[in-house]
């Protein structure tokens, strides 16, 4: 009888862990099949409606009968989403979803995937949480999660249980309606830095963003999102897979930062070869003809034009120049275009030296002239800003070759060509100008930047020699003979290396020349306003080059240069040559092309101009600045100034006997009154 009910009890425990084992799916406490029984509730209202409640401040209660319905499209079984569920209003093609903040964890074992719920929102509030509208419990002017104890109180389940399909979409059409929906987004990889890489960090809990980049079926890279992963998941040591194919996340932000949760690693699903990167950067244009696309303002290359052009590096941070930006020339030897390339890194030299080959990507990037100078990077408004550092790789490549670089032999004179901005060249036949002797590469002490004036005995043009103050060399004497520098030339010549600096003769002591340029007409032609011009003359010896020099007006007796000066820079004059500035109809009337065509030239007879030198100082004027030219000895109205031969140097006070007036004013003062000058007859242009 004993053995017997020993045996009755044994079949006892045995069908009771059978019984529960029944409920129990793989291990793991899901949600267990049993009776269930449909809440007798109705929605009330969407979930896009309880979204249109919140407006900025403070959490909004909710103190109406207010019911929505959902289905659970979140998972918090790996641990990877925290205290929450997400639901969206259909299980396939959803228009809206929102994030439920509960203060429990496990929340899948009530709340599995496809559920349908009913939350009933009274007492509960609707509030902005980092940067999304979320429902939980007010606190203050915050959210907190619904406590567990409470749950039965506002969510209950339907008997209901769907199969959620997600949403596709493309990163570039991820937008905020999205949020907190189950979506699949295709074509995406991890990026290349990534590789290797676990979900998350072995060593600690942090949370970790990993980046997902997505390309066409080509290989060509388009967007990339941020794939965040909790340092408690349970997957966090996993390695990303490698290959290329589809993940399924719930979609949430950080303010304005997208970012993608996974509910578990089954939800990547790569089953194709990875897109290489080599395989993105095939070049279809050349950098000559990217930079003709700049016409005075920024250049966008947009998402799908999917220019690449191929170049070779050229510049070095190595000794601390070129800090932060890369310089990328056409060819090895004999380049015709070059560009700088800003990036938010430093040690660049490290990934890209002189001579590699580099692959360049505009898709996203822009292009301007900062400081004058031709540049690629980042659109800060109309000015270029750096790459910033984790996207470099998507946008230069390097191929592994590596080549030696020739420099471009120039004279100084050769430096303001257009053609070789931004290229290596080796300027010949130079020395630091005579009182700059004796001085460092910036200063001898400091890290201030630093600029060194070059020249050659006997030629006008300056070559400026920039070093950054951060550079290894930069508080070491600067060579003192003469001889051939090489560097990468822009508005100013840049090192990479003290050993740029190639002197070998003795310092020359050169002849100061003087730059004599004059004013020598100014045109107001009767019947044609449109073919005003200035003519400026070199009655020196040498050429002139007029970069920072500009020309300056006064209108109507202003004290004040009237609008924005005109630059010469670019310009030079060879001794005994002229420089016209002309209105758009100079060219028309005077079968000549002008040296600058603009409507700065606007002087209808009472006006001042005024030209100065790179320092600023004054070299030449016609007229009275401050004094309105009308009914003076200077009224040029509908006619011309012209300057008398015998006149050979520029003056920096006006002098009217140097002038000969011709006028349509009935003025006695000036030397011919009653007298309008038709173009091109009346005026000689070019001549003296």
């Amino acid at each position: 009888m004993k053995n017997t009910k020993k045996t009755l009890k044994t079949v006892q425990i045995l069908l009771l862990i059978f019984l529960f084992i029944s409920c129990v799916k793989d291990g793991d406490f899901e949600t267990p099949n049993v009776d269930c029984t449909e809440p007798e509730l109705t929605a009330t209202t969407t979930i896009q409606h309880v979204k249109a409640m919140y407006t900025f401040g403070g959490a909004r209660i909710i103190e109406t009968d207010v019911i929505i319905e959902g289905y659970v499209v979140s998972s918090d079984k790996s641990g990877n989403i925290y205290k929450s569920i997400s639901i969206q209003d259909k299980p396939e093609n959803p228009t809206a979803a929102i994030k439920i903040s509960i203060n429990q964890t496990n929340i899948y074992t009530k709340f599995n995937v496809g559920r349908k719920i009913y939350v009933k929102l009274k007492g509960l509030a609707v509030g902005y949480s980092f940067g999304s509208v979320q429902i939980g419990v007010a606190t203050g002017d915050g959210l907190a999660g619904i406590l567990g104890s409470e749950l039965n109180k506002y969510i209950l389940r339907s008997c209901e249980v769907a199969e959620i399909i997600p949403k596709k979409v493309a990163i570039a059409d991820l937008n905020k309606s999205m949020l907190e929906m189950l979506i699949e987004i295709e074509n995406v990889q991890f990026k290349s830095a990534d590789l290797g890489k676990a979900y998350g960090n072995a060593g600690n809990t942090a949370t970790v963003n990993r980046v997902l980049e997505s390309t066409d079926n080509s290989c060509n890279f388009l967007d990339q999102v941020i794939l965040r992963n909790s340092g408690f998941a349970s997957f966090k040591n996993t390695v990303l897979p490698e290959g290329k194919g589809s993940v399924v996340a719930i979609f949430s932000n950080y303010y304005d930062d997208f970012q993608l949760y996974l509910r578990d690693t089954d939800d990547v699903k790569f089953n194709t070869a990875r897109c290489d990167y080599s395989s993105s950067f095939q070049p279809n244009i050349t950098l000559k003809s990217v930079k003709e696309m700049h016409k005075g303002s920024l250049v966008e290359f947009g998402i799908s034009n999917n220019y690449v052009f191929e170049g070779f590096v050229i510049s070095s941070d190595e000794h601390g120049s070129f800090e932060k930006k890369l310089v990328i020339q056409d060819a090895v030897e004999n380049a015709t275009a070059g560009i700088q390339i800003l990036i938010g890194k430093t040690a660049n030299f490290e990934r890209y030296n002189v001579g590699d080959k580099v692959f360049v990507k505009l898709n996203k990037l822009y292009m301007n002239k900062n400081d004058g100078v031709l540049t690629i990077g980042f659109p800060k408004a109309t000015a270029i800003v750096e790459i910033e550092e984790t996207q470099i790789a998507d946008f230069i490549y390097n191929s592994g070759e590596n080549f030696t670089i020739i420099p471009k032999e120039i004279s100084i004179i050769e430096i303001l060509n257009p053609a070789i901005e931004n290229t290596l060249v080796k300027v010949k036949n130079v020395q630091l100008a005579q009182n700059e002797l004796g001085s460092a590469f910036t200063y001898f002490s400091g890290t201030n930047n630093g600029f060194r004036t070059l020249e050659t005995c006997n030629v006008s043009t300056k070559l400026s020699v920039f070093t950054n103050g951060k550079a290894t060399f930069a508080n070491k004497l600067f060579p003192q003979g003469k001889g051939n520098i090489i560097g990468v030339l822009s508005n100013v010549l840049e090192l990479r290396t003290a050993l740029d600096v190639q002197f070998s003769e003795a310092f020359e002591a050169c002849v100061v020349l003087v730059p004599k340029i004059m004013i020598t007409e100014v045109a107001d032609p009767n019947n044609n306003v449109s073919a005003r011009f200035v003519e400026l003359y070199n009655a020196g010896v040498g050429e002139v080059n007029l970069t920072g020099w500009k020309l300056n007006k006064y209108l109507n007796g202003a004290s004040t240069v009237s609008g924005t000066a005109l630059a010469l820079t670019g310009i030079v004059i060879p001794a005994g040559g002229f420089v016209i500035i002309a209105g758009s109809e100079y060219k028309i009337l005077f079968d000549d092309i002008p040296d600058i065509e603009t409507t700065y030239i606007s002087g209808n007879g009472d006006d001042v101009y005024e030209l100065v030198n790179n320092t600023g100082a004054r070299i030449d004027i016609f007229g009275v600045i401050g004094v309105d030219g009308n009914g003076t000895n200077w009224e040029y109205l509908d006619g011309r100034a012209v300057r008398k031969t015998s006149i050979s140097a520029p003056n920096p006070i006006f002098t009217i006997s140097e002038w000969i007036i011709y006028s349509a004013a009935s003025n006695s003062l000036i030397t011919h009154p009653n007298s309008p000058q038709n173009a091109p007859a009346g005026f000689n242009p070019r001549v003296r």
